[in-house]
């Protein structure tokens, strides 16, 4: 019986971590910080653990059926779980839609947000509360074991630790956070019908009556010392308050050591219960032993393994470099990349959680000993949980800022020390008079006085690709509220990290055009720029290195920059490149709030011409969600008519899919968007509003004698940020966007697959479907919208610099096959034999790619007036070149002609004559789109399964454009 009512309770604990996982989750997108979300839901997790115990603690004595009253707790517990995500729904709606919180300060609107948060969170946590007391009790009635606590803190935490890594890996990436909590509630009801059945069908047996046969207790027998029994709780709670000390301490360490993602953060919390349960089994095996003792023992060891994650922090660094190594980026190597990280996470945690997990199953048999009764099993536990919340809230808003990682573990590690070795000293006389006891005690706290956590290691960045671990560079650290900031100056440029991840950096030669992470920032703010006529306010989510901001400022147009930045250390550090973004510090026009961007918009009563977002990379936890659904819709409120939605997305680390779950999102709360490629890097530029988006006023960056001496220092040219970077607009790929669900915070698609996309190293390929081509997709799928923007483009590419040697070396080929085949045709030779040698020979192979690498760096606008051409065209005509080439290049003459008709005929031809297949890719996505401009849907699905389906240089996603464009032309002719 005992052991089905433990996996039943293991079963309990898991559905306990799904709450608390998916609390997490939706608390962090209404907080605005994943930091700040898993605080207040440890908060009110543990808080509500902590009120239930007490309630159920006072409760339970006054029950003869305990487990019937956890049956009937589950019941509730469930019916919460199926209220949750309405409830939540509906207190953020009255939030966001309330003109008393909209009037409210920042500070104010923050409270009420924990308020609310509180509110519809906590009651569900107190019923969670409620359950240990009451099966504790029901065992021990049954039985009178006490061997059933330590058993049941076991189960439980067992159950926790698989619970949460479920959450993250399977149920929440699978079905969202909604049904994920459905699935919780169905355990919830499940546990209430089979306790209700068990709680009705066992005798009733009230607490007297109850034997108090309990197992031998040692102390009692051997007339040994003890603490004033109220002393335990305290100790019960500072035993709680160090742990989540840890716990906070430890999330963040190892967030540095294997990335700051959803998942990691996951297995950092598994590993710290599995720890817990772990030790929470073993405290059974003692229970015969001095009791004191086992716990002071267990106090001084949590405290010096805890110190060890200090002293022998480096190996873990090296590991996780190692692996790098180790692990191929594919899928299986994710797999067990994670399960690597699993294994640190454990290797870190488990061997101090362990002891912390022994503790209260311990104090809690002393007080069931001392007064022989379950009544204090929802004190100690309740004690120990208000701990819990004063660590965790405390270590990560009060102790981390101000001591720093290890200030604030060695505080914890102190505190747990003092306590074993006090009670030890005082309670125990062989201990007190034993001097290898206190040399003991002076080896295992000494060396934390000079030991340091390794700034270069720590910050290296090491769980995303081999490094040299130790740079030559200079380096300064903070750690501050919601992440650790790192400013770092090498040998050539500067950069700033979040959590071990760069952010920003800048080249410190200024002579050279500005390069690298500096053209996104640019980018950011010239592209938007350039569609601005008129005076505007503007509003900048993050600060970041500042760089933004200043070229943001350095439109004489823009009246008013509000800077919102959550991380205060972020805006510190950040000086480190002034004076380069010295406008993000010193102009008046700017403002910096130290913010929730969400809670700086609802109450600062400001709507905006312009908002530029730059958030970091989608695998960051919380990141996601500023590209989800629910966010776009909330800032589309604080946007006047007319204006833009700004923000960057990394076209590394991440995938197509992953993307258009993103565009999606943004489709469904802005009717126009515009997406630009930040050029020379990998990111996308995108710009969304309530109005068609065209850069008509970049002009400006001509005219405007401020921002033409703003360019000059950036020795790049006006344009560099036009509309020659332009890619498509939404409504091009609609077609592509059908069936494609939005990122969302309640179904995480970005989140829950961004990590493995990093690790894997993988790559939204749309950038280049759209921006490398001769005939382009965009001329097909809105050639009106193209037509104001592709001028842009051919300007650019005509402005490059051509290769004269290439050049030299063309003309001179073409020339002298034009001789040669004059010479020819005077002598009336076979010009069959002369065309073959030439397509055999190594010379032409050689021509031929030299060729067509030259001219696609020429627009087909331009390509009339440009002398290789004309030059190659006169070979063409005079039968110099071999067909094969003569027909490639006679479907291109008719492209840039725009004969579509004609040029779909050469394309039919050209199928029957040669093996498509062979072709370049190049050609081959020429051949598709022309076909369809001609208006052959036949044509163009021949030439795809033919050549493209399964040929692996096109991407999926152009694959599936391909498929789905047929497939409309097709229906339209239908």
């Amino acid at each position: 019986m005992n052991i089905a009512v433990y996996f039943l309770f293991a079963l309990s604990g898991f559905a306990g971590l799904i709450y608390e996982g998916s609390w997490a989750r939706y608390l962090k997108l209404f907080l605005g910080h994943s930091s700040y979300g898993q605080v207040l839901t440890l908060c009110i997790y543990m808080g509500g653990l902590a009120i239930g115990s007490f309630i159920a603690g006072k409760w339970v004595t006054k029950t003869k059926r305990p487990l019937l009253g956890y049956g009937i707790v589950e019941l509730f517990i469930g019916i919460g779980g199926i209220a949750y995500h309405p409830l939540y729904n509906f207190l953020t709606g009255i939030f966001y839609d309330s003109q008393f919180t909209a009037s409210l300060s920042s500070r104010s609107a923050e409270i009420v947000k924990i308020i609310l948060a509180t509110g519809s969170t906590l009651p569900i946590a107190i019923a969670v509360g409620m359950t240990f007391p009451f099966i504790a009790a029901g065992l021990m009635r049954k039985s009178g074991a006490e061997l059933s606590l330590p058993m049941l803190y076991f189960s439980n935490s067992l159950g926790s630790a698989v619970g949460i890594l479920a959450t993250s890996y399977l149920l929440i990436p699978e079905i969202g956070n909604h049904l994920t909590l459905c699935v919780a509630a169905s355990i919830n009801f499940l546990l209430a019908a089979i306790f209700s059945v068990i709680g009705l069908s066992t005798s009733p047996i009230a607490k007297e009556n109850v034997s108090e046969n309990l197992n031998c207790d040692y102390v009692k027998t051997h007339h040994l010392a003890m603490p004033p029994k109220n002393l335990w709780v305290w100790i019960a709670a500072l035993t709680g308050l160090t742990s989540f000390v840890y716990e906070i301490v430890w999330i963040r360490l190892l967030s540095l050591l294997m990335g700051s993602s959803s998942h990691s953060f996951d297995q950092m919390l598994s590993a710290f219960i599995l720890g817990l349960a772990l030790g929470s089994a073993v405290s059974g095996k003692w229970i015969r032993k001095d009791s004191l003792v086992i716990l002071s023992l267990a106090q001084i060891f949590m405290a010096f393994f805890a110190l060890c994650t200090l002293y022998f922090h480096k190996p873990f660094w090296m590991m996780m470099n190692e692996a790098n190594q180790i692990f191929n980026p594919t899928s299986d190597g994710y797999i067990c990349w994670s399960l690597f990280k699993y294994a640190l996470s454990v290797l870190w945690m488990v061997p101090t959680s362990f002891f912390a997990g022994m503790t209260l199953p311990l104090i809690t048999l002393i007080l069931t000993r001392a007064y022989q009764s379950e009544a204090p099993i929802g004190k100690v536990y309740g004690w120990n949980t208000l701990g819990s919340i004063l660590g965790s809230a405390g270590g990560g808003l009060l102790l981390l800022p101000i001591l720093q990682l290890k200030g604030a573990l060695v505080f914890a590690a102190i505190l747990d020390f003092s306590i074993g070795f006090i009670l030890l000293a005082v309670y125990r006389k062989r201990f007190r008079h034993h001097v290898l006891f206190y040399v003991a005690a002076i080896a295992m706290i000494l060396p934390a006085f000079f030991v340091q956590f390794d700034p270069h290691l720590i910050t290296s960045g090491a769980f995303r690709t081999y490094k040299n671990l130790h740079p030559d560079e200079k380096i300064r650290v903070i750690d501050g509220k919601t992440a650790t900031i790192s400013f770092h100056e090498s040998p050539v440029h500067y950069y700033i990290k979040t959590n071990g991840k760069a952010d920003a950096s800048l080249e410190k030669d200024r002579n050279a055009p500005i390069s690298s992470d500096e053209l996104t920032q640019a980018a950011t703010a010239f592209m938007p720029m350039a569609v601005k006529t008129e005076p505007y306010d503007a509003a900048m989510v993050g600060f970041g290195s500042g760089m933004g901001a200043h070229y943001l400022l350095a439109d004489p147009l823009l009246q008013k920059l509000d800077c919102v930045e959550i991380e205060e250390a972020m805006m510190e550090l950040a000086r480190g490149f002034y004076p380069w973004n010295r406008r993000g510090y010193d102009d008046p026009r700017i403002h910096i709030f130290i913010d929730d961007a969400t809670t700086f918009f609802h109450t600062n009563h400001s709507r905006y011409d312009m908002i530029i977002s730059v958030p970091s990379n989608p695998w960051v936890s919380g990141v996601a969600g500023l590209f989800a659904n629910e966010f776009y819709a909330k800032m589309r409120r604080y946007l006047k008519p007319g204006g833009l939605w700004v923000q960057w997305i990394q076209t590394y680390e991440f995938n197509d899919l992953m993307f258009f779950n993103i565009l999606k999102a943004l489709d469904e709360n802005f009717p126009y968007v515009s997406l630009y490629k930040s050029t020379d890097e990998p990111d996308i530029i995108m710009i969304a509003s309530d109005e068609p988006v065209y850069q008509k006023g970049i002009s400006r960056f001509f005219s405007d004698s401020t921002l033409a001496q703003e360019f000059k220092s950036l020795h790049r040219d006006p344009e560099f940020f036009g509309e020659r970077n332009f890619l498509f607009t939404n409504q091009m790929v609609k077609n592509l966007m059908e069936g494609v669900s939005p990122n969302s915070v309640f179904i995480p698609l970005v989140d829950s697959r961004a990590e493995e996309a990093r690790f894997v190293h993988s790559e939204a390929h749309i950038v280049e479907v759209f921006d490398s081509c001769e005939v382009c997709w965009q001329e097909f799928l809105d050639s009106a919208d193209y037509a104001k923007r592709r001028p842009a483009r051919v300007k650019s590419m005509l402005a490059a610099v051509p290769n004269h040697f290439t050049e030299i070396s063309l003309l001179a080929f073409s020339d002298d096959l034009l001789q040669k085949a004059k010479n020819s045709k005077q002598e009336n030779a076979a010009d069959s034999l002369r065309l073959d040698s030439l397509e055999s020979s190594a010379e032409y192979a050689e021509f031929r790619e030299m060729y067509f690498e030259y001219i696609f760096a020429i627009p087909l606008e331009a390509r009339d007036s440009n002398a290789v051409y004309q030059k190659v065209r006169d070979a063409v005509f005079a039968n110099a070149f071999p067909k094969s080439f003569a027909d490639e290049f006679s479907i291109l003459e008719f492209a840039r002609q725009k004969n579509y008709a004609d040029a779909a005929i050469r394309i039919a031809d050209f199928y029957d004559q040669y093996e498509l297949s062979d072709m370049g890719k190049i050609f081959l996505r020429d051949c598709v789109i022309l076909s369809l401009l001609a208006g052959e849907a036949n044509l163009a699905d021949i030439i795809y399964k033919d050549a493209i389906q399964k040929n692996e240089k096109f991407a999926l996603v152009e694959k599936r454009l391909i498929e789905r464009e047929i497939k409309k032309m097709r229906l339209r002719g239908l």
